[in-house]
Formats: C-alpha cells, sequence, structure tokens
C-alpha cells in the first residue's frame, strides 16, 4: 500500500505582508527612472522644508526613512560637511542599490521596515520622512518605532501628501500601488499625540504636502508641561 504524502495547508499571506509585498515591487521597479528631473523636482517640494529645520551640529544622528535613491541623504551630507552621522533604511534593495551609487561610504545604508527599526533605542537626533507616509500599513506603529529610536529632545519630521480633498485620496489609494492611507494635518497631529509626542509644529508646504514635527520629551519635563496646561485651565 502506497503512502500517503500529506499536503500542508497553504497560508494566505497577511494584509501587511501584502503591502510590504506590493511597497518592494513598485519602488524596486522604479528605481531606474526614480531620479528623472520630474521626479526629483516634486520630491524637493518635500526635502527642502524637512532639511530647513535641522541644526547641522557635528556629532548628530540622522535616520532618514524610506530613503530611496539617496537624494535627501545626498543634501544633508553635503549640508554637514562630514561631520554628523547619516543612516538611510528603505524597503526596497533596488532603491538602495541607487543609493549606494551617489552616496560616500560613511553614510550606512540598510534595508529594512519601518515598522520594526533595526536601531537601537535612542539613538537619532532626527528621524526625517518625505513622501511615504502614506505607504506604511500600520501609521501608528510606525510612530512608534520612530520615537523608539529617537533621542530625548529628538525630533520626528514627516513631510507627506495631502490633496484637500477626500475623494482625490480615496482615489489615490486606490490606485498607487502600497498606498494605504493619506492624513490630514489633524489626523496626523492626532497621530503624534498618541505617542506622546510634543506636536513643535504643524504647516502645509507647497501646494500638496503637510510637514508635523514632533519632540520626544524627558519624562520629568513632559510632566512639568502637562501640569503647566493643567494650571491654565
Amino acid at each position: 500500500m502506497a503512502a500517503q504524502t500529506r499536503v500542508k495547508p497553504t497560508t494566505k499571506p497577511t494584509t501587511e505582508q501584502k503591502n510590504i509585498q506590493a511597497n518592494k515591487t513598485f519602488f524596486g521597479r522604479w528605481s531606474k527612472t526614480y531620479d528623472s528631473l520630474g521626479i526629483r523636482f516634486w520630491m524637493r517640494r518635500f526635502q527642502i522644508p524637512a532639511l530647513r529645520e535641522i541644526k547641522f551640529q557635528p556629532g548628530i544622528k540622522i535616520l532618514d526613512l524610506s530613503c530611496g535613491t539617496g537624494e535627501l541623504l545626498q543634501d544633508l551630507y553635503r549640508r554637514g560637511k562630514g561631520k554628523i552621522k547619516l543612516f538611510g533604511l528603505d524597503i526596497s534593495e533596488e532603491m538602495l542599490e541607487m543609493a549606494r551609487k551617489k552616496l560616500p561610504l560613511e553614510v550606512t545604508l540598510v534595508r529594512g521596515d519601518v515598522h520594526r527599526l533595526p536601531f537601537d533605542s535612542g539613538e537619532f537626533d532626527y528621524v526625517l520622512c518625505t513622501e511615504a507616509f502614506h505607504h506604511y500599513h500600520s501609521q501608528y506603529q510606525a510612530v512608534t518605532e520612530m520615537k523608539r529610536v529617537l533621542k530625548n529632545d529628538g525630533k520626528i519630521i514627516i513631510v507627506d501628501i495631502n490633496f484637500f480633498l477626500p475623494s482625490i485620496h480615496w482615489l489615490f489609494q486606490k490606485l498607487e500601488p502600497g498606498c494605504v492611507k493619506i492624513n490630514n494635518q489633524g489626523e496626523m497631529g492626532l497621530l503624534f499625540k498618541k505617542n506622546g509626542l510634543k506636536i513643535a509644529r504643524q504647516q502645509r508646504n507647497f501646494l500638496f504636502a503637510i510637514m508635523t514635527i514632533g519632540q520626544k520629551e524627558e519624562r520629568g519635563k513632559k510632566d512639568k508641561n502637562m501640569e503647566k496646561e493643567e494650571i491654565r485651565k
């Protein structure tokens, strides 16, 4: 009697796994043309506001999330004059390959998932994310991880798309592979507050972008600020 072979049941990929794969495929295919003039012009509208917020002091550590082909890191390196420590993370190996061709060896590039950052807690002075946040499948968890790797008094700077009308956001979310949710200013502020971040500033940058800056406060300082708010009330 022939032995029966047991067929292992196939497990369906989770929503998170589908999102990660969609982003890997989408940006992997886009990597070779990502540095085209039109895309670079568009991306600069998101990157320049973030650059203006950074105090370039010797020894600071900056993490650029979803760094793509490294355009922002290249600009940070020039402005830091080799005296700052730069790290870039992206989920697409093809994007990182393009970044390695243009960046000096002292810039550390890592392939990884923003929801599980491969860095120690309290490591960075700034965590940047430009024109990518709408691709993260758990945006709350992404901000949680950003805060974890941030030093006390460090800043998270997120500049992401916003087209004013929910109907346009819905269409964009349906058509762009890997796009999860486009937030308005209030929704971004709420994500930061739920993670215990102090909102330093929010503003619209050019017509289609909102910048949100959050600061990680030390526990003692945070408690004092909460007491002051209660007294004002």
